[in-house]
């Protein structure tokens, strides 16, 4: 049996299982607190288990005679709950196997249109953006692709192959196995950006109807893969650590996830970071519970300390993880160039997909990728370098002219993320500073509820003038604010 067989199987394993008549009993609650027959109530309650992803697809339910006994009814209740939700195909239902979930409703939310990262995306006219943290053309890197000699890569230029060159394959397995992470290139598929291997990771593993967990606050082209995937993004709390493990390992064993993603390292919004325990307790839930773990570490690199942060793929996940990861943030986004890290047979089932996707990168990318890997190290230290007198004219501001703002300073990546003082709608106040000339997104752009709050994320990859003008318009925008009524607003909210 191949690796991904297991993996494949392992995660069937973990995502069903065969309910125990007293705990689905405490899973239905106050089920039949309503009006109608209780059968009916029974079938009501069952299926919002199912839609919610509390019970899944593959679920055996408890023998009729088992679960009525649980539930104080008679039998015949829950057999005419199990015929009626066995009639609406919600379960399957064979003589000596017993009655199994059939599967999950999508979301409606994976219908819709609009995406949860459009606004980022906003045109800037005259006004200045910090809507995207999309760091600028390095001279280092602008040096390593001009000098790129195409004659050199002679026999890749005609390769249309969608894994990526061999060649930048196994440069990029080194790069990882010198990071920590021992890495052949049978490990490796090339990916046009982070985003790309995360869309694929995605397609390959999670099915409509799964849940995805991942951070309360994350990139919103992460929900809104998840949603249009026919899947449901729930959010895991965080606190200054990261992602809390302990709600995380509660949050697997409640609803047994397709996948799991998460940023831990320079976190995007966030800029948090998680502390080595935490990082292996994550790898250990992967391993106990069988569920695959995707860690995005495009800004794992940019860190102002240069210590190397710890990766869940460092630690016993059961072969459970999946890295994923980028030139974009440290070198320069215009290289749309990234890669996902895996195990041989699951990059070889995500190959199809990529061919689907794109068929293949972009080979003078591919080419530039090399050259930029061969001077890797002298370019994060340029881009560290760049970085940390920008983020110091954004604290400079925040602590001179809005010491009512709070925010932490953040220890690498590319944003600051800021809270509002009590009371204050961060919607609205992104509104209002919109008409003063400057745009910044707001909490809202983060998450997978659509709710008002107090956060907004300032990101610190401009030039340093463009960032100066932009925090003294924010100040101004601040002191014309009616907190009054951004108060109510938020409160009705």
């Amino acid at each position: 049996m191949g690796v991904e067989s297991q993996i494949v199987m392992d995660q069937s394993s973990a995502r069903s299982t065969k309910l125990d008549p007293s705990s689905l009993a405490d899973l239905l609650g106050r089920w039949s607190a309503g009006a109608g027959p209780l059968y009916q109530q029974l079938v009501g309650a069952v299926e919002a288990l199912v839609d919610d992803g509390t019970i899944r697809a593959g679920d055996q339910l408890p023998a009729e005679r088992a679960l009525a006994d649980a539930l104080a009814v008679s039998r015949g209740t829950v057999v005419r709950a199990y015929d009626s939700l066995a009639d609406a195909g919600r379960v399957r239902r064979v003589q000596g196997s017993g009655t199994t979930v059939a599967g999950n409703r999508i979301p409606a939310a994976a219908q819709a249109d609009d995406f949860v990262g459009d606004p980022l995306w906003a045109a800037t006219d005259d006004a200045i953006s910090f809507l995207k943290a999309i760091p600028s053309l390095l001279p280092e890197v602008h040096e390593a692709i001009t000098s790129v000699d195409l004659a050199a890569h002679g026999a890749d230029l005609d390769t249309a192959e969608p894994l990526g060159w061999w060649s930048l394959r196994s440069r990029i397995a080194d790069h990882c196995t010198a990071d920590g992470l021992p890495t052949t290139p049978h490990q490796i598929m090339v990916t046009s950006g982070a985003q790309q291997a995360l869309a694929l990771t995605i397609r390959s593993i999670v099915h409509p109807g799964d849940v995805v967990l991942g951070e309360e606050h994350t990139w919103p082209g992460l929900i809104d893969l998840v949603v249009h995937q026919g899947a449901r993004y729930v959010p895991v709390q965080m606190d200054a650590g990261g992602v809390d493990a302990t709600q995380l390992e509660r949050l697997v064993e409640r609803y047994r996830p397709g996948l799991v993603v998460l940023n831990p390292q320079n976190h995007n919004p966030t800029g948090t970071r998680m502390a080595d325990e935490r990082v292996a307790e994550v790898a250990r839930i992967a391993r106990d519970y069988r569920v695959p773990v995707a860690e995005d570490r495009v800004a794992a690199n940019i860190g102002f300390d240069r210590r190397r942060l710890p990766a869940i793929a460092d630690h016993d996940t059961g072969g459970h993880d999946v890295t994923l990861d980028s030139l974009c943030k440290v070198a320069w986004p215009g290289l749309r160039l990234g890669w996902v890290r895996a195990d041989a047979q699951l990059i070889s089932r995500m190959r199809a997909h990529k061919a689907v996707d794109d068929m293949f990168c972009s080979l003078l990318s591919q080419a530039a990728g090399l050259a930029v890997l061969d001077r890797y190290d002298a370019i994060i230290a340029a881009r560290v370098d760049q970085l940390r007198p920008r983020l110091d004219v954004i604290t400079a501001a925040l602590d001179a002219e809005l010491p009512e703002w709070s925010y932490q300073r953040p220890r690498g990546g590319l944003s600051v993320w800021v809270t509002l003082p009590a009371g204050v709608s961060a919607d609205a106040f992104v509104r209002h500073a919109a008409r003063h000339g400057v745009l910044v997104a707001s909490a809202r752009q983060f998450g997978a509820d659509a709710v008002d709050s107090r956060q907004i994320r300032l990101p610190f990859t401009s030039p340093e003038a463009e960032l100066a003008e932009g925090m003294r318009r924010l100040v101004g925008a601040w002191h014309s604010f009616d907190r009054t009524t951004a108060a109510r607003s938020l409160s009705v909210v």
